[in-house]
């Protein structure tokens, strides 16, 4: 019986390691060789021979350096020869079979290598596929003919874009309009999307999903949504607990066990339209998927309207770094060097990071808390690469015992239960690149299945519950994120409600924005703890009269030091759509903080200028904390200002070139009345 994929990935790993300082073609080719087929469970000498002699030309003879008849040739270069001549040399060796009259012993497959690079060419399909060496455990799936697996003649894969993701958009639509919609729509998409996934990442054997649609669906998609539901069954059952009589192609797949596939659903209405859309998403290499692709997704179902009343915007990853550097990763990464190579050192660092409980509480899609876990995990290999010799590593057979991170780890809030489970989904997905990340360190395949810890995303208003029925306030140690972004003037009837239930009493939820709520409850939530928080806002809320509204009640409900800050930028999205806010970023405790930092933006965008700070003030300047407060009455004998020019008429006073170019030639005295918008560029 041939190994399974994950075996032979993890000896694939391990003989990507041992070879991997090899140079010497004679001396060691055999050995090599030998080693390779190993990796799938074959014994070289009951399948290929080495130096078979054919006669060229010449008529003198040549020697193949490996020969598989009908199956398998390979030649072998010593550590930095062209690999094209050594195909040269194949390809006449194949000319020479036929001249001898051997041509039913021509080989399908060409193999060249020089140790550090494997080329494969299927002389059948006629393509060709190049790699190193390091990178042979992601390619071995196109090796499935030594142990003898099927192959399979697919399409090529495109890289994951938002082009998958309009139609994963258009697919939920589709449902959606058909009847199908709510809970269960959200959690079959996920259930879905994790599929695409697992099966270009070696979580499901390599094209299995695909293969089940495509062999066990009807072209009319009619019995697509019961089909889909006996695939997610057995998701959800041990192997060994399955029905004798099920399905081969399901017995296939492994048991994932976790939340995810827990749920019974009822069965989806699909039509040929929708399975072919589905079908178009096998098409896609989701092993590429960025983190932020989970945001575009939601925000690809999601009219424009019902995401100025969510407040739904996604931070892109470059703005998610400003927040977390300096949040926690920069003194993380502080003490990572000072620890070097003191084991006592690292061992306490690595403890620390075990230790960390993350909450964002307007979490949407999870894109803080999937580069969080990313960053963090990044951190927790630099440690084990010191920790650990070179050695021992290759000795390692369980990555998962030297591990401290998982996403358990990670907590959030979303008041929309689709990019919740996107959410949840995301960090497995990322938890599934990374420990492929510290497979290809260590030398041994890991993947964690079945399922035994899932992310902790809360589905509710994190307005109206206790942040501590989701994670207790003495176990958090950051609290960060980037909540909606919604004026007074847009806000929903639910929306002004969840102002006055946090505000109580007091006006100022009538005048600052939405986003000024996770303020008040942060601070709450922080009050018995040594939480530090960091959230993405709209700059309004460090400017004019919210800025003295908001903080004022800030203080009155506890003393924060706010220990970094970014001053107005251009917030940027990874979705389509992009929002036209500036933002600022401010980072406070209610405990010390040292290594105040203030980042500027002299050109309003690019890298900023950090500068220290003594004090940062609610105006995120270094200064002494105190409010400028609104009066009504102006202080000296000017006249009484009644309104402000605030442009919130429906754009009625805003112009374009071509309109400010038509008002100027019929009333040239409007001249001194028009000023640039500087907000908006170029008009």
């Amino acid at each position: 019986m041939p190994l399974s994929w994950n075996e032979i990935r993890s000896r694939a790993l391990a003989f990507s390691k041992e070879w991997a300082d090899e140079t010497r073609e004679h001396a060691e080719a055999k050995t090599f060789w030998d080693q390779f087929f190993n990796v799938f469970g074959i014994s070289r000498r009951l399948v290929a021979s080495f130096e078979e002699p054919v006669r060229n030309l010449s008529g003198s003879f040549g020697f193949i350096d490996l020969f598989w008849k009908g199956m398998l040739l390979a030649e072998h270069k010593s550590r930095g020869k062209d690999l094209g001549k050594a195909h040269a040399q194949a390809m006449d060796y194949l000319q020479s079979l036929a001249r001898e009259g051997r041509s039913d012993e021509s080989p399908r497959y060409v193999i060249v290598s020089d140790f550090a690079r494997i080329a494969l060419h299927d002389l059948e399909e006629g393509t060709s596929r190049e790699f190193p060496l390091a990178d042979f455990h992601k390619h071995v799936n196109r090796f499935a003919f030594i142990p003898g697996y099927k192959q399979h003649s697919l399409q090529a894969e495109d890289p994951i874009n938002l082009k998958a993701v309009q139609i994963m958009g258009d697919l939920h639509d589709a449902l959606e309009e058909g009847g199908y919609a709510g809970h269960e729509l959200e959690r079959l998409l996920v259930r879905i999307l994790f599929c695409l996934f697992a099966e270009d990442t070696g979580i499901f054997e390599r094209e299995s999903f695909t293969l089940y649609l495509q062999n066990h669906t009807k072209p009319d998609g009619s019995d697509l949504g019961p089909q889909l539901a006996q695939l997610f069954q057995a998701l959800n059952i041990p192997s060994e607990r399955r029905q004798q009589n099920l399905l081969d192609d399901l017995k296939s797949f492994p048991y994932v066990n976790g939340a995810l596939y827990a749920e019974s659903l009822s069965f989806a209405a699909f039509n040929r339209d929708m399975r072919n859309r589905l079908v178009a998403c096998t098409r896609f290499d989701w092993s590429r998927i960025s983190p932020a692709v989970f945001g575009a997704l939601f925000q690809a179902v999601m009219e424009p309207r019902e995401r100025r009343q969510i407040g739904a915007h996604y931070t892109s990853e470059r703005d998610i770094l400003k927040v977390i550097a300096p949040l926690y990763l920069d003194d993380l990464k502080a003490e990572l060097e000072r620890a070097g190579g003191d084991k006592r050192k690292l061992q306490a660092l690595h403890e620390r990071l075990g230790a960390m409980r993350l909450l964002d509480p307007a979490c949407g899609c999870g894109n803080f808390l999937v580069i969080s876990y990313r960053e963090l995990r990044l951190l927790e290999l630099e440690i084990l690469r010191r920790l650990l010799k070179k050695g021992e590593t290759q000795k390692l057979t369980d990555v998962s015992t030297v591990l401290r991170l998982d996403v358990d780890q990670m907590y959030g809030i979303e008041i929309e239960e689709w990019p919740a489970r996107i959410a949840e989904v995301a960090m497995l997905l990322m938890d599934h690149q990374m420990n492929q990340r510290f497979s290809e360190e260590f030398g041994a395949y890991f993947v964690r299945l079945p399922l035994k810890k899932s992310p902790h995303i809360h589905h509710g208003n994190a307005l109206r519950i206790d942040w501590n029925d989701v994670l207790p306030a003495r176990e958090c140690t950051h609290v960060l994120g980037n909540p909606p972004f919604v004026g007074k003037q847009f806000r929903s009837d639910a929306q002004v409600d969840d102002m006055r239930i946090v505000w109580g009493d007091e006006n100022g939820g009538k005048v600052v924005d939405y986003v000024g709520c996770w303020y008040l409850k942060a601070i709450e939530y922080m009050k018995a703890s040594r939480i530090r928080t960091a959230f993405v806002s709209t700059n309004s809320i460090s400017q004019g009269e919210q800025c003295a509204v908001l903080w004022r009640e800030i203080y009155r409900r506890g003393q924060p030091m706010i220990i970094f800050a970014h001053r107005t930028f251009p917030w940027e999205s990874e979705a389509r759509g992009r929002a036209h806010v500036h933002v600022v970023i401010i980072g406070f405790t209610l405990s010390n903080g040292n290594n105040k930092r203030i980042f500027d933006y002299e050109s309003g965008d690019g890298e900023p200028t950090a500068t220290r700070a003594s004090n940062i003030n609610p105006y995120l300047v270094d200064g002494p904390s105190v409010l400028v407060e609104s009066r009504s009455m102006p202080i000296s004998t000017v006249p009484v200002i009644v309104f402000g020019s605030m442009p919130n008429d429906g754009g009625h006073l805003l112009l374009n070139r071509e309109e400010r170019r038509l008002l100027l030639r019929q009333s040239p005295e409007a001249k001194r009345y028009v000023k640039r918008n500087h907000s908006r560029p170029g008009e």
